[in-house]
């Protein structure tokens, strides 16, 4: 392609860019962040609940950073380092939490510990202990632990895979004890993958809705309390709640920010095999149980899609079952909407995403003029809580002449925001190592343009391109926080009406049943994401 084509084909990609983000991205941000400076009600940040609320997210989100770190270090410390039976299941199923959505999570665990959870339950009725029922703050706590330990069990189990196991001989060598080598050897090389997933745990923790949600009616945390705000049109309070949350999330950025580059390893480490008998069988033990804890919310979610809820009050172990919740939904077409809802709104934000982040994707990763800025404006959702994002269009598109609060096009809007960024990486990093000389290649040996970018191009970028087309459609499905807050009633979602169904004891089962489809169809894009991305163009 002649250069000036090429520098033709950049401006007309930026122009794109540039047009679509500002318009879905900076516009509502600039929009909230002039309402709330013009409607500042500072008596949301100086009385209770909202100033309880600030301080209890900013507390559970450092106390979810502590908790998340020591229990995903430890599990990827002792899989990467240590072989023994059942290592290989565990380090599979470590993963389990990233296909629960977050509702669906929040009401397993409301359901095993919770006030009607059937382990406080067994413990009052069969033990006599009482008041073992987890809330509030604990609660909030254990079910962050659960969702997050897994970007610190990612992230410190690839680094310890790159770990330069001589220079830990070396400092042994030398004298230096277990100790010494781990926080002056092993933690420094450590440290960009530990300040890395602190810093997603910790964003992650802030922007949090189910937990608190459900479990926090005497605790209030920014992301509800924004929601309750919004509920009673009290628009001012809820922007400015907004604001702080969106400060507190940014705070997280400056706080655990590396400076720091990752040390290059120079060989892979090899795990040690556990030689005691005694060693094997606690390992193995500690294994069997991991897994049960793991697997124990997806479990009872799909036991209790099948229990009879009506018949089911005070027994310990429901004995009922039946397969109407499931029948309900399949053969009613209004309990069927909900999940061709989803459906079709997932699938048009994971199309729209797909529409910008591969030429953003294309102009970050070939360094072309102007990639700073689509970068920047890109990247601003990826900082920005749901809660925060819900905020920014409301505020922005209710307009008396453009309008889009209370039609079914601002919730997939939203969706495509909040999910543009992590597209846009994925399409970033597949497009970087692309070598164009490929292309010149073809070109000379007579090949088209046509047939180079279909058998050189799209063999090398598709496979990355789908499967992260696919993690924002499964991320789409399970979406909660900014669905409560934009759908209208001609297009809610499964997570929505899974919250309205469990209010009502006669809809419990068709919750758990919507809950249990819900993990399936999560499950099942990325199973055929992989099959799709295994073939060959």
């Amino acid at each position: 392609m002649p250069r000036r084509d090429i520098r033709s084909l950049d401006r007309s990609l930026l122009v794109f860019c540039v047009a679509v983000l500002c318009l879905t991205v900076a516009y509502p941000a600039a929009r909230l962040l002039v309402v709330a400076v013009f409607g500042w009600a500072h008596e949301a940040l100086t009385h209770n609940p909202g100033r309880a609320a600030i301080i209890n997210t900013a507390v559970m989100s450092f106390a979810t950073v502590a908790t998340s770190g020591m229990v995903g270090s430890a599990l990827a410390f002792l899989l990467t380092r240590y072989t023994f039976p059942g290592r290989r299941i565990l380090a599979g199923l470590a993963y389990m939490p990233f296909t629960l959505p977050p509702l669906v999570g929040v009401l397993s665990f409301y359901y095993l510990v919770g006030l009607d959870g059937l382990l406080p339950r067994f413990c009052e009725q069969r033990l006599g202990i009482g008041g073992l029922a987890l809330r509030g703050p604990w609660a909030i706590l254990l079910v962050h632990t659960y969702s997050f330990y897994v970007y610190f069990y990612a992230m410190i189990g690839a680094a310890l895979e790159t770990v330069d196991v001589s220079q830990l001989e070396a400092a042994r060598t030398l004298g230096a004890g277990r100790c010494r080598v781990f926080f002056r050897v092993m933690l420094p090389m450590l440290k960009p993958a530990l300040v890395g997933a602190a810093l997603l745990t910790f964003m992650s923790s802030g922007a949090s809705f189910s937990a608190p949600y459900i479990f926090g009616n005497r605790y209030p945390m920014l992301s509800v309390e924004i929601f309750h705000e919004r509920t009673q049109f009290n628009d001012a309070r809820a922007a400015t709640l907004t604001v702080v949350l969106a400060a507190l999330s940014l705070l997280g950025v400056l706080v655990f920010r590396s400076r720091r580059r990752a040390a290059g390893g120079a060989s892979k480490g090899v795990r040690v095999p556990l030689r005691s008998r005694a060693g094997r069988t606690l390992a193995t033990l500690a294994a069997v149980l991991c897994m049960a804890v793991i697997l124990m919310p997806h479990l009872a979610i799909l036991w209790l899609s099948f229990v009879d809820h009506r018949a089911w009050h005070t027994e310990l172990v429901p004995t009922a079952f039946t397969w109407a919740n499931y029948r309900e939904i399949f053969t009613s077409a209004q309990n069927f909407a909900p999940i061709r809802n989803s459906l079709w709104m997932s699938a048009l934000a994971a199309g729209a995403c797909l529409l910008v982040a591969l030429p953003a994707g294309y102009l970050i990763g070939r360094g072309r003029p102007g990639a700073a800025w689509v970068n920047l404006l890109v990247m601003i959702p990826w900082a920005l809580p749901g809660t925060v994002t819900a905020m920014n269009l409301i505020l922005a598109f209710n307009h008396p002449r453009f309008s889009l609060v209370g039609t079914v096009w601002l919730l997939p809007l939203a969706y495509f925001i909040r999910n543009v960024p992590l597209l846009t990486r994925i399409s970033t990093a597949a497009v970087e190592p692309f070598d164009a000389a490929l292309l010149e290649a073809g070109q000379t040996l007579g090949g088209s343009r046509w047939f180079c970018f279909r058998h050189i191009v799209l063999p090398l970028l598709v496979p990355a391109i789908a499967a992260g087309t696919a993690l924002v459609f499964a991320t789409c499905l399970g979406e909660f926080v900014s669905s409560i807050l934009l759908y209208a009633p001609r297009n809610i979602p499964i997570a929505v009406q899974i919250d309205t169904m469990r209010r009502g004891a006669a809809g419990l089962g068709s919750a758990f049943a919507y809950s249990v489809l819900l993990m399936v169809l999560v499950a099942g894009t990325f199973v055929l994401s992989r099959r799709f991305t295994s073939r060959v163009f």
